[in-house]
């Protein structure tokens, strides 16, 4: 049967499935952080934490007043931008970068992690679709990797292997690894879909900076770009459009395969909300910053926005194992942000 609108189908083996990406995730932590500080397994590198606002207009049309944008309010939050590789390098080396959201103030109950404070997490990156479209295949793909580290000939050997069999992967993995010269003029998409309401969206942010920077020479300095924000916000605000994208057609826009991109053409993306970074002193990056204390997770949100797909449901099984296993190794109660109401920790990006 052909699949419906707005319906998820989830697999049988998907509980044996995340319990395997969670052990090829936490031996990946194990060997890459034998001392010191440990990192996140994803969006190692912070570049920079800013505070922010959501701003709901009071003229949004009616079947876009939905769950956070049900009513006119602006929202105080901040925002954590980052390189998504698991292993710190120079801002010049192509990568994908992240956009965290995390508001505060937001009325309603919590899909998971309430922590009183009305805190709503939205994770947005810089590619339009995830990397594989399956678990198995994503399974695959991070215990090649977790071998670069381990055995690094073999793991690469590895590596290519993997990528001569899957070279739709290997295509999305090049094309999101991209050069960036300004965090504040990229786009940033959810890749992933979550609720909205009855139907079924993704959500992006849309910059209304124009796209004039460049990227700088080798001689750069590494956090290049937390210095071009931090001058960027020294005198003016930024702006950004939060867009959602709805699913119209349920085998173009799949639910359950997220390395598909949703089209434009299908679904023309409307606005809901505005991002305001006011102008603001910008810290440098470092790993005793706020944001490497900071915790996100898609599910810390309305049930109107509870997120779907395989993707998601993976994250919220997984991601609390993660969390209290870098907080266990940092030493640290304050890398956990939120609780559950079993006692587990708050997860990260």
């Amino acid at each position: 049967m052909p699949p419906e609108l707005h319906k998820e189908y989830p697999r049988d083996d998907e509980a044996r499935e995340t319990a395997r990406l969670l052990d090829v995730t936490l031996r990946t932590l194990e060997s890459r952080y034998l001392v010191g500080p440990q990192l996140r397994d994803t969006h190692a590198k912070g570049l920079a934490v800013v505070s922010m606002e959501l701003i709901v207009p009071a003229n949004l049309p009616e079947h876009l007043r939905v769950g956070l944008f049900a009513q006119p309010a602006t929202y105080a939050g901040v925002i954590r931008f980052s390189n998504t590789d698991p292993t710190p390098h120079h801002d010049r080396v192509a990568d994908m970068r992240a956009m965290s959201i995390k508001l505060t103030g937001v009325p309603g109950p919590r899909v998971w992690g309430d922590d009183g404070q009305g805190t709503l997490d939205l994770l947005l990156m810089s590619a339009k679709s995830f990397m594989t479209p399956t678990l198995a295949e994503f399974i695959d793909l991070q215990d090649c990797l977790r071998r670069t580290t381990t055995e690094p000939v073999l793991g690469a050997v590895r590596l290519v292997a993997f990528f001569l069999r899957h070279p739709s992967t290997a295509r999305r993995v090049m094309r999101s690894q991209i050069p960036c010269a300004n965090l504040l003029e990229l786009p940033y998409f959810s890749e992933t879909p979550y609720r909205f309401g009855d139907r079924t969206v993704q959500f992006r942010a849309i910059p209304r900076k124009a796209p004039t920077s460049r990227v700088p020479g080798p001689d750069a300095p590494p956090n290049y770009l937390n210095g071009r924000l931090r001058d960027d916000l020294a005198t003016q605000d930024a702006w950004f459009d939060l867009q959602v994208h709805f699913q119209t057609d349920p085998v173009r826009m799949p639910m359950e395969d997220s390395s598909v991109e949703w089209s434009d053409a299908l679904s023309p993306p409307e606005t809901v909300a505005t991002l305001r970074i006011p102008a603001q002193s910008v810290a440098p990056p470092g790993p005793h910053t706020i944001g490497e204390d900071l915790s996100f997770n898609p599910w810390r949100t309305l049930p109107e926005h509870r997120p779907l797909g395989w993707v998601n449901r993976v994250r919220q099984s997984i991601y609390a194992d993660i969390a209290r296993f870098r907080a266990s190794r940092r030493g640290t109660a304050s890398a956990v942000q939120a609780m559950d109401g079993h006692g587990r920790p708050g997860t990260e990006e």
